[in-house]
Protein backbone atom coordinates (compact mmCIF):
# COMPACT_ATOMS: atom_id res chain seq x y z
CA UNK A 1 0.00 0.00 0.00
CA UNK A 2 1.26 3.56 -0.84
CA UNK A 3 -0.02 6.80 -0.20
CA UNK A 4 -1.95 8.53 -3.24
CA UNK A 5 -0.74 12.19 -4.76
CA UNK A 6 -3.72 13.56 -2.87
CA UNK A 7 -2.53 12.12 0.45
CA UNK A 8 0.65 12.82 0.50
CA UNK A 9 0.09 16.85 -0.29
CA UNK A 10 -2.50 16.61 2.37
CA UNK A 11 -0.04 15.35 4.92
CA UNK A 12 2.24 18.49 3.95
CA UNK A 13 -0.42 21.03 3.90
CA UNK A 14 -2.95 20.09 6.67
CA UNK A 15 -0.06 18.31 8.85
CA UNK A 16 -2.03 14.82 8.55
CA UNK A 17 -3.59 12.38 6.06
CA UNK A 18 -5.99 9.49 6.65
CA UNK A 19 -5.37 6.18 5.68
CA UNK A 20 -8.83 4.27 5.48
CA UNK A 21 -8.22 0.26 5.95
CA UNK A 22 -4.72 0.01 6.61
CA UNK A 23 -4.93 -2.80 9.26
CA UNK A 24 -6.35 -5.72 7.99
CA UNK A 25 -9.04 -7.31 10.46
CA UNK A 26 -6.84 -10.44 11.04
CA UNK A 27 -4.06 -8.38 12.68
CA UNK A 28 -6.29 -5.82 13.81
CA UNK A 29 -7.77 -8.60 15.84
CA UNK A 30 -4.20 -9.67 17.09
CA UNK A 31 -3.17 -6.09 17.85
CA UNK A 32 -6.18 -5.88 20.13
CA UNK A 33 -5.56 -8.99 22.05
CA UNK A 34 -2.06 -7.82 22.57
CA UNK A 35 -3.03 -4.14 23.34
CA UNK A 36 -5.06 -6.46 26.87
CA UNK A 37 -2.36 -8.93 27.66
CA UNK A 38 -0.07 -5.78 27.70
CA UNK A 39 -2.28 -3.43 29.80
CA UNK A 40 -3.21 -6.41 32.06
CA UNK A 41 0.68 -7.16 32.53
CA UNK A 42 0.71 -10.78 31.04
CA UNK A 43 3.52 -9.65 28.31
CA UNK A 44 7.21 -8.96 29.63
CA UNK A 45 7.41 -6.60 32.11
CA UNK A 46 9.45 -4.13 30.49
CA UNK A 47 6.41 -3.00 28.58
CA UNK A 48 5.60 0.47 30.89
CA UNK A 49 1.82 0.40 31.91
CA UNK A 50 0.21 3.84 32.99
CA UNK A 51 -3.27 3.58 35.16
CA UNK A 52 -5.71 6.67 34.76
CA UNK A 53 -4.92 9.37 36.87
CA UNK A 54 -8.78 10.00 38.59
CA UNK A 55 -8.98 5.90 38.74
CA UNK A 56 -5.61 5.75 41.02
CA UNK A 57 -6.65 8.89 42.87
CA UNK A 58 -9.96 7.83 44.12
CA UNK A 59 -9.02 4.32 44.48
CA UNK A 60 -11.81 3.20 41.51
CA UNK A 61 -12.16 -0.44 40.79
CA UNK A 62 -13.77 -0.99 37.42
CA UNK A 63 -15.64 -3.86 37.17
CA UNK A 64 -13.60 -4.71 34.22
CA UNK A 65 -9.69 -3.88 35.09
CA UNK A 66 -8.94 -2.73 31.35
CA UNK A 67 -11.00 0.28 32.27
CA UNK A 68 -8.19 1.16 34.63
CA UNK A 69 -5.59 1.24 32.02
CA UNK A 70 -4.22 4.65 30.61
CA UNK A 71 -1.61 3.72 28.21
CA UNK A 72 1.11 1.14 27.65
CA UNK A 73 4.55 2.04 25.71
CA UNK A 74 7.78 0.06 25.33
CA UNK A 75 6.20 -2.87 23.34
CA UNK A 76 7.84 -3.06 20.60
CA UNK A 77 11.52 -2.94 22.61
CA UNK A 78 9.81 -6.02 24.67
CA UNK A 79 7.31 -7.77 22.38
CA UNK A 80 8.28 -9.73 19.41
CA UNK A 81 4.36 -9.24 18.13
CA UNK A 82 4.69 -5.65 18.24
CA UNK A 83 8.40 -5.58 16.13
CA UNK A 84 6.58 -7.68 13.52
CA UNK A 85 3.64 -4.98 13.07
CA UNK A 86 6.02 -1.96 12.94
CA UNK A 87 7.82 -3.49 9.89
CA UNK A 88 4.93 -4.51 8.33
CA UNK A 89 4.64 -3.17 4.65
CA UNK A 90 1.54 -1.08 4.60
CA UNK A 91 2.99 1.26 7.49
CA UNK A 92 6.44 1.20 6.20
CA UNK A 93 5.27 2.29 2.72
CA UNK A 94 3.30 4.73 3.40
CA UNK A 95 6.38 6.32 5.78
CA UNK A 96 8.79 6.24 3.04
CA UNK A 97 6.43 8.44 1.09
CA UNK A 98 5.75 10.72 3.96
CA UNK A 99 9.56 10.99 4.61
CA UNK A 100 11.78 9.21 2.77
CA UNK A 101 13.62 5.74 2.28
CA UNK A 102 16.44 5.93 4.99
CA UNK A 103 13.66 5.42 7.70
CA UNK A 104 13.96 3.99 11.15
CA UNK A 105 12.39 3.30 13.84
CA UNK A 106 11.49 6.04 16.90
CA UNK A 107 9.19 4.83 19.69
CA UNK A 108 5.76 3.57 20.51
CA UNK A 109 2.70 3.71 22.51
CA UNK A 110 -0.51 2.62 23.01
CA UNK A 111 -3.20 5.05 24.25
CA UNK A 112 -5.99 2.73 26.11
CA UNK A 113 -8.77 5.19 26.57
CA UNK A 114 -10.75 2.86 28.64
CA UNK A 115 -14.46 3.12 28.62
CA UNK A 116 -16.24 5.35 31.25
CA UNK A 117 -12.82 6.61 32.80
CA UNK A 118 -10.72 7.71 30.01
CA UNK A 119 -9.19 10.85 30.48
CA UNK A 120 -8.87 13.80 28.39
CA UNK A 121 -5.74 14.47 27.04
CA UNK A 122 -4.31 18.24 26.72
CA UNK A 123 -4.01 19.98 23.53
CA UNK A 124 -0.16 19.24 22.49
CA UNK A 125 2.83 19.18 19.80
CA UNK A 126 4.60 16.15 20.12
CA UNK A 127 8.15 17.91 19.01
CA UNK A 128 8.89 19.28 21.93
CA UNK A 129 8.58 15.92 24.07
CA UNK A 130 11.81 15.13 22.04
CA UNK A 131 14.26 17.60 20.68
CA UNK A 132 14.51 21.59 20.99
CA UNK A 133 13.78 22.08 17.02
CA UNK A 134 11.41 19.53 15.16
CA UNK A 135 12.99 16.10 13.69
CA UNK A 136 12.28 14.66 10.94
CA UNK A 137 9.80 12.37 12.47
CA UNK A 138 5.90 11.09 11.75
CA UNK A 139 3.15 8.93 13.47
CA UNK A 140 1.03 6.83 12.45
CA UNK A 141 -1.84 6.31 14.93
CA UNK A 142 -3.26 3.23 14.27
CA UNK A 143 -7.30 3.06 15.55
CA UNK A 144 -7.93 0.03 16.91
CA UNK A 145 -11.48 0.67 18.12
CA UNK A 146 -13.75 2.44 16.48
CA UNK A 147 -12.76 6.47 17.14
CA UNK A 148 -15.75 8.94 17.70
CA UNK A 149 -16.35 12.45 19.09
CA UNK A 150 -18.49 10.40 22.00
CA UNK A 151 -15.23 8.15 22.84
CA UNK A 152 -12.93 10.76 22.85
CA UNK A 153 -11.62 11.00 19.29
CA UNK A 154 -8.08 12.83 18.44
CA UNK A 155 -9.25 16.42 17.29
CA UNK A 156 -6.59 18.42 15.22
CA UNK A 157 -5.57 21.58 13.59
CA UNK A 158 -5.52 21.50 10.14
CA UNK A 159 -2.29 23.86 8.72
CA UNK A 160 -0.74 24.50 12.16
CA UNK A 161 2.29 22.46 11.99
CA UNK A 162 3.67 24.61 9.49
CA UNK A 163 4.62 27.34 12.30
CA UNK A 164 7.21 25.06 13.95
CA UNK A 165 6.98 24.56 17.33
CA UNK A 166 4.57 26.73 19.32
CA UNK A 167 5.55 28.98 22.29
CA UNK A 168 4.07 28.01 24.94
CA UNK A 169 3.42 30.16 28.60
CA UNK A 170 5.07 27.42 30.48
CA UNK A 171 8.10 26.46 28.35
CA UNK A 172 9.03 23.59 30.75
CA UNK A 173 6.13 21.89 29.86
CA UNK A 174 5.11 20.43 26.16
CA UNK A 175 1.77 20.67 26.87
CA UNK A 176 -0.90 23.63 26.73
CA UNK A 177 -2.93 23.99 29.96
CA UNK A 178 -6.76 24.95 29.31
CA UNK A 179 -6.88 28.24 27.97
CA UNK A 180 -3.83 28.66 26.71
CA UNK A 181 -4.30 27.37 23.01
CA UNK A 182 -7.17 28.32 20.42
CA UNK A 183 -9.12 25.06 19.16
CA UNK A 184 -11.54 27.05 17.26
CA UNK A 185 -10.33 25.50 13.83
CA UNK A 186 -9.98 22.13 15.36
CA UNK A 187 -11.98 18.55 13.17
CA UNK A 188 -12.30 15.74 15.02
CA UNK A 189 -10.55 12.81 13.45
CA UNK A 190 -13.26 10.01 12.99
CA UNK A 191 -12.03 6.27 12.68
CA UNK A 192 -13.39 3.15 12.05
CA UNK A 193 -11.32 0.31 13.52
CA UNK A 194 -8.29 -0.44 11.57
CA UNK A 195 -7.80 3.41 9.70
CA UNK A 196 -4.68 5.10 10.19
CA UNK A 197 -4.12 8.96 10.99
CA UNK A 198 -0.91 9.62 9.80
CA UNK A 199 0.66 13.19 11.38
CA UNK A 200 3.69 15.48 11.25
CA UNK A 201 5.32 15.57 14.62
CA UNK A 202 4.18 19.84 15.22
CA UNK A 203 0.50 19.02 14.55
CA UNK A 204 -1.33 20.67 17.84
CA UNK A 205 -3.57 17.81 18.54
CA UNK A 206 -5.86 16.55 21.50
CA UNK A 207 -8.57 14.42 22.92
CA UNK A 208 -11.37 14.70 25.18
CA UNK A 209 -12.69 11.91 28.28
CA UNK A 210 -14.38 9.05 27.36
CA UNK A 211 -17.42 8.49 29.36
CA UNK A 212 -19.17 6.35 26.72
CA UNK A 213 -19.17 2.63 27.17
CA UNK A 214 -16.91 2.12 24.38
CA UNK A 215 -12.98 1.58 24.75
CA UNK A 216 -11.19 3.55 21.94
CA UNK A 217 -7.63 1.82 22.04
CA UNK A 218 -4.83 3.54 19.50
CA UNK A 219 -1.62 2.02 18.34
CA UNK A 220 1.07 4.63 18.07
CA UNK A 221 4.33 4.38 16.12
CA UNK A 222 6.64 6.85 15.05
CA UNK A 223 9.51 6.82 12.33
CA UNK A 224 12.71 9.08 11.64
CA UNK A 225 14.57 9.48 8.83
CA UNK A 226 17.74 10.21 9.89
CA UNK A 227 19.08 11.71 6.69
CA UNK A 228 18.54 15.10 8.00
CA UNK A 229 19.89 14.03 11.37
CA UNK A 230 23.48 15.66 12.11
CA UNK A 231 26.03 14.99 14.90
CA UNK A 232 24.68 17.85 16.77
CA UNK A 233 21.77 16.20 17.44
CA UNK A 234 23.19 13.51 19.16
CA UNK A 235 22.53 12.10 21.79
CA UNK A 236 18.12 12.15 20.55
CA UNK A 237 16.13 11.99 23.87
CA UNK A 238 15.73 8.38 24.69
CA UNK A 239 12.26 8.53 26.06
CA UNK A 240 8.60 7.17 25.47
CA UNK A 241 9.73 4.29 24.17
CA UNK A 242 12.55 5.72 21.86
CA UNK A 243 14.67 3.11 20.79
CA UNK A 244 18.63 3.41 20.41
CA UNK A 245 19.09 -0.33 19.70
CA UNK A 246 16.66 -3.59 19.77
CA UNK A 247 17.13 -6.87 19.89
CA UNK A 248 15.53 -7.37 16.26
CA UNK A 249 17.94 -7.49 13.64
CA UNK A 250 15.57 -5.72 11.03
CA UNK A 251 17.45 -2.70 9.94
CA UNK A 252 14.51 -0.38 10.66
CA UNK A 253 15.64 -0.90 14.56
CA UNK A 254 19.14 0.13 13.83
CA UNK A 255 19.81 3.40 16.26
CA UNK A 256 17.90 6.44 14.95
CA UNK A 257 21.05 7.98 14.47
CA UNK A 258 23.27 8.09 11.06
Amino acid sequence: MTLTSDQIRDYHADGFTIVKGLIPPGLLKEIAEHLDRAALGQLDSGIAVQVEPEVQRLGIRPENPLNRIRKVSRVVRHDSFFRSVATCEPILSCMRDILGDNLRFFGDEAQLKPAFYGSAHAWHQDAPYFYSIPLPVATVWIAVDEATPENGCLQVVPGLHRQGILKRPNSDQPWFDEGEFDSTDAVPVVLNAGDALFFHLCLPHGSDSNTSSNRRRSLIYRYINVDHITTDMIPLVNRHGCLSNSPDSHPIFRMAIP
